[in-house]
């Protein structure tokens, strides 16, 4: 719109009121234009003049002096942190080493009294072994004295009776006999084997931490003090005969797998062998875990509370019970050493003259093996520890017998079988046993 028209219908007082309020507006638009644009201009300044600042040579330096300062306290600091560590470890092994010295003390004190309560229980031991001797022998004297005294024609005909219950059937009762022999000649001597390797192992081991030891037939002792051991030597040294056992166990039934279709006997040294190697594994593992001995340090260094110790229990005792199951079936393919085929007529009688037998009575001759002469090195809960080892025997034996009779019969050829005596091999393991016994009877120290 012009502004002749403005004017005209605005009138002249009114025109005159827009004409000012219009030049107001203008005014402050630009005042406010030049304020803006000043600021800008101080902006602009403060940027070069900072711009130049920092191109300056003092300023520079102001900087490199700042960055050398922040340096210097930064590495002051790093310098106070690593001394503040350094003390707190040093305190921290001082502490450490006290109290191992105040728990090699206890130990030596305890030892002490352990080997003094130790002589005065083998003193009353000897006193009572002897007061049962007496007793024993006074018993069955007179029970002898008396059986002559009232001899009749009665006593005769139980003699009678006895003497045709243990003559019949001599054949069957030889070959009894013989299987029992044989097959316990096996056990031993693959025990004996494996029992021997792990001994070697332990003690060349031993000497790389630089342990004196002295070999027993019974155990292996470390003339060390108690402050000596070490976290390591303990995990090793006590895992050193269950994971031989593991290891040569595998290895023994690999090889029987190869040749259990053949005639021999041999084979059965290495199903024994396999057998050995589980029970020294899991039953160190299981009582190691159950009376903290042995294996069971191995586990306690390890840091499993009672739960893991528990649940290493429970593993072990599934463990030897399923390889007693699945073990039968070997027991039983070897039958093929002494007969054409294992039926009902004589399976019950191949069980107990192949395995159950052998089993219990070899485990009562390794216990009486592991019994020492003299409790200077040894203490009685380490021997109730080995004989309880040797019985878990008993878990993975039942599993075997429960499952043996579920097999059906089993024929294997039709050449003809000869039930004879492995005696020179008989004669060879138990002189070794005795060799093995007498030699390190006295110990053997190995430095």
């Amino acid at each position: 719109m012009k502004e002749t028209t403005k004017r005209k219908l605005l009138g002249n007082r009114l025109y005159h009121i827009y004409r000012r309020m219009r030049f107001l507006s203008y005014k402050s638009k630009k005042i406010k234009l030049e304020k803006r644009q000043k600021k800008e201009r101080e902006i602009k300044a403060q940027k070069a003049a900072k711009k130049e600042k920092r191109n300056s040579l003092g300023f520079k330096i102001y900087r490199i002096f700042r960055l050398i300062n922040y340096v210097r306290k930064r590495r002051k600091y790093y310098r106070y942190q690593k001394n503040f560590k350094r003390r707190t470890q040093r305190a921290e092994q001082k502490e450490l080493k006290d109290r191992m010295k105040l728990q090699a003390k206890q130990d030596r004190l305890m030892d002490k009294q352990k080997a003094k309560l130790e002589k005065q229980e083998l003193k009353e031991e000897k006193k009572e072994r002897k007061r049962i001797r007496k007793e024993w022998t006074k018993s069955h004297a007179k029970a002898f004295i008396t059986e002559i005294k009232s001899f009749d024609r009665h006593s005769l005909k139980r003699w009678y009776y006895w003497f045709l219950t243990v003559t019949e059937n001599k054949d069957k009762r030889n070959n009894f006999f013989v299987i029992t022999l044989n097959s316990l000649t096996y056990f031993v001597l693959s025990y004996l084997v494996i029992y021997v390797i792990s001994q070697i192992i332990t003690t060349w081991i031993a000497t790389s931490f630089d342990y004196k030891t002295i070999v027993y037939y019974y155990k292996i002792y470390y003339n060390i003090e108690s402050s000596d051991w070490t976290a390591d030597s303990v995990k090793i040294l006590f895992s050193i005969m269950p994971l031989t056992g593991l290891i040569f166990g595998t290895i023994f039934i690999i090889i029987y797998a190869t040749f259990r279709d053949e005639i021999g006997k041999l084979k059965l040294f290495f199903l024994w062998g396999f057998v050995h190697g589980m029970v020294m594994f899991f039953g160190a593992l299981l009582m190691g875990t159950l009376l903290n001995k042995d294996f069971g340090w191995v586990i306690a260094y390890m840091y499993y509370r009672d739960t893991g110790k528990m649940v290493f229990s429970i593993i072990s005792i599934f463990a030897l019970i399923s390889i007693g199951g699945v073990i039968s079936r070997s027991f039983l393919i070897s039958g093929n050493s002494y007969f054409n085929q294992i039926d009902k007529s004589n399976k019950k009688y191949f069980l107990y003259s192949q395995v159950v037998f052998p089993a219990i009575i070899g485990t009562v001759l390794l216990v009486f093996l592991k019994i020492p002469n003299s409790y200077y090195y040894v203490t009685t809960d380490e021997v109730v520890f080995e004989i309880l080892k040797l019985s878990t025997l008993i878990i993975l034996i039942i599993p075997l017998i429960t499952t043996f009779s579920s097999y059906h019969d089993t024929l294997f050829d039709e050449e003809p079988r000869r039930v004879n005596l492995k005696w020179k091999l008989m004669i060879i393991t138990y002189l070794l046993i005795v060799a093995f016994r007498f030699a390190f009877m006295e110990g053997v120290h190995f430095q």
